[in-house]
C-alpha cells in the first residue's frame, strides 16, 4: 500500500489532515459562502469541494474504523503547519482566453506564511495572492505570467466582476453534497452549442458515489436526437452520445479537440490497448507503437466538413495516412483502421460493428471499468521493429511495473453517466461510482483514489530531461511496489 501522497494538496485538502489538532480544536459547522466573492464573472468551470462533509465522515471512520482507515491512508497524527482552515470550502475554477485557459484554486487560510511554505514545499514556480483570509492559487500554467500574476492580485482585492453577479451559487451548490460543479459550455463559430449550463453534484455514500445534475439547454435545442446506438457493457470502456459535448466544454486541453466538426452521434468502446516496445529510434515520442483494441464512429450529416477536416490534420503532419492499407498512425504511434465516407468517420482496430437501435430518452450514455481497463493493457515485442536485448528488458520491466502501480486503481470497480430528457429545454444527470470494496468507505476509497491519480499526472506531466538519460531510471527511494520517477529515453 502506498501512503497518500501530498503532490497537488491545496486541489485536495482533504489528503493531509492532522487529526489530533482538528477534532480537539474545532466544531464541524455550515462553512461560510464569503468565498464565491473572488470567483471571477469570465469563469466557465467552478467546482466546490465541501471540505466539512469531508472530514466529519473521516473523524467517524478514524474513531470507528481504525483498521480500515490505517490500512487505506496515511493520516498524519501531528499538527502540520498548513496555515488551512480545513473547515471552509475549497473552489477550482477555470477562465478561459483567445489562446489559453488556466486553473485558479481559492482556499481559506488562517496563517498566510505557513500556507505559502506549505504550498512552495509541494509545488515549484508556485504563484500565490492572499485577500482577507483567503489565498488565490495559480494551478496551470500560463503564456503571459506577468499579466496573470496582476490577474490573481486583481481577484485577491475583488477588483474582477464577481461571478455571483452571473450566478448566485447559493442557490446552485448543495451544501450536504461533498463535491458541486457549475459549468457554463463555450461556444465556438462552426458548431452549434446545445447546453446553456448545468450543475453536477458529488454525494459519497458507504460504497458508492451518487453523482447528479440538471442542464439547461439553449432554445434551438428542441429536436436533437437521441443516441443511436445502445451502449456496450462487455467492455472496459464504452460511450455514446448525441450532445456535441466534445466540441463545448474543453477541459485541461482545448488544442486536442477545439477543430472537431459538428457530429450527429458520437459512439465508442475501449477495450486494452497493446503496447509494442520498438526500436528508440523509430521515430516516436516513446519506444513503443500502440494497437488499441477500440471501435470509435462520428455519424455526420455535413461530409464536408469532416473532410475538410480530415486533409487539415493530414496537412499539418498530426497523422500519417495508408490509402493502401487504411491505415491511420499518429505521432504517438498508435495504429488504427480509418474510414471516411458521405455519412461518418470511423476508427478501429479491425472495423466497427456498431448496431442502431435508438434510445428513447438518452442523449449521453457511459461506462468504464478501472480493472478490466487496467488488465487489458498489455506489453508486448514489436516483431517488425524490434528494440536490442537490453532495451526490451529494461523498457519490458519499467513499463509493466508502472502497469502493475496502476491496479491502485481500479478500488473503484465501475463508473457509469447518462443524461436524459428531463422536460422543455432541461437535461437531467444521473452517475453512479461504485467502489470494490463494499466493506469500505467512499470518501475514504475516493482520497485514495484522487491522491494516486494526482500522483501519475504529476510524474506524466514532468518535463523530461535535456539530457540524454540511461534508457529507465528507477530511483533508489522508490517504494518496492511502485517504480515512482521512471524515465524513458
Amino acid at each position: 500500500m502506498r501512503p497518500l501522497k501530498k503532490y497537488f494538496a491545496i486541489l485536495i485538502i482533504m489528503v493531509v489532515i492532522p487529526i489530533s489538532w482538528a477534532v480537539g480544536k474545532n466544531f464541524i459547522t455550515d462553512a461560510s459562502t464569503e468565498i464565491y466573492g473572488y470567483i471571477p464573472q469570465e469563469a466557465d468551470i467552478v467546482v466546490e469541494i465541501n471540505n466539512r462533509n469531508f472530514i466529519s465522515e473521516i473523524m467517524y471512520q478514524r474513531i470507528y474504523n481504525e483498521d480500515y482507515v490505517n490500512n487505506t491512508v496515511e493520516v498524519e497524527e501531528e499538527d502540520i503547519p498548513t496555515g488551512i482552515d480545513y473547515f471552509s470550502k475549497v473552489i477550482l475554477f477555470r477562465e478561459q482566453w483567445a489562446e489559453e485557459s488556466v486553473w485558479i484554486g481559492i482556499v481559506a487560510v488562517n496563517n498566510d506564511s505557513e500556507f505559502r511554505n506549505f504550498v512552495e514545499e509541494k509545488i515549484d514556480d508556485s504563484h500565490i495572492v492572499f485577500g482577507d483570509d483567503h489565498a488565490i492559487i495559480q494551478l496551470t500554467a500560463s503564456s503571459d505570467q506577468a499579466a496573470m500574476d496582476e490577474h490573481l492580485k486583481n481577484i485577491a482585492n475583488k477588483k474582477t466582476k464577481p461571478f455571483t453577479a452571473r450566478v448566485d451559487l447559493r442557490t446552485k451548490f448543495d451544501k450536504d453534497k461533498e463535491i458541486n460543479c457549475f459549468l457554463i459550455p463555450q461556444s465556438r463559430s462552426h458548431v452549434n452549442n446545445q447546453i446553456a449550463e448545468g450543475v453536477l453534484s458529488m454525494d459519497f455514500h458507504y460504497d458508492h458515489i451518487d453523482i447528479d445534475g440538471d442542464f439547461t439547454t439553449v432554445h434551438d435545442f428542441v429536436g436533437t436526437p437521441f443516441t443511436k446506438y445502445p451502449l456496450n457493457e462487455d467492455v472496459a470502456l464504452s460511450l455514446r452520445s448525441s450532445l456535441n459535448v466534445f466540441n463545448s466544454i474543453w477541459w485541461f486541453s482545448k488544442e486536442q479537440i477545439e477543430d472537431v466538426p459538428e457530429y450527429d452521434q458520437i459512439a465508442i468502446d475501449y477495450d486494452g490497448v497493446a503496447l509494442r516496445i520498438c526500436d528508440k529510434n523509430w521515430g516516436y515520442p516513446f519506444p513503443f507503437k500502440s494497437f488499441p483494441e477500440m471501435q470509435m464512429q462520428f455519424d455526420y450529416s455535413q461530409p464536408e466538413q469532416w473532410k475538410q477536416f480530415m486533409a487539415e490534420v493530414i496537412n499539418e503532419e498530426k497523422v500519417r495516412i495508408d490509402t493502401i492499407t487504411n491505415s491511420l498512425i499518429t505521432e504517438q504511434g498508435a495504429f488504427f483502421k480509418y474510414d471516411l465516407t458521405d455519412n461518418a468517420f470511423q476508427l478501429s482496430r479491425a472495423g466497427t460493428n456498431f448496431k442502431a437501435d435508438e434510445s428513447e430518452n438518452l442523449y449521453f450514455d457511459f461506462q468504464m471499468k478501472f480493472e478490466q481497463l487496467i488488465s487489458n493493457t498489455v506489453v508486448e515485442i514489436d516483431e517488425e521493429n524490434p528494440p536490442t536485448a537490453m532495451e526490451s528488458a529494461l523498457i519490458s520491466m519499467a513499463m509493466e511495473g508502472e502497469i502493475e502501480g496502476l491496479h491502485t486503481f481500479d478500488n473503484i470497480e465501475q463508473v457509469r453517466f447518462k443524461m436524459m430528457e428531463d422536460g422543455e429545454e432541461k437535461i437531467k444527470a444521473e452517475g453512479h461510482v461504485q467502489m470494490k470494496n463494499r466493506d469500505g468507505q467512499s470518501i475514504v476509497e475516493g482520497m485514495y483514489f484522487i491522491t494516486e491519480a494526482l500522483f501519475y499526472i504529476k510524474a506524466f506531466l514532468t518535463p523530461a530531461p535535456t539530457s540524454d538519460p540511461d534508457p529507465v531510471v528507477i530511483t533508489e527511494e522508490a517504494p518496492s511496489d511502485t517504480i515512482s520517477d521512471t524515465a524513458i529515453q
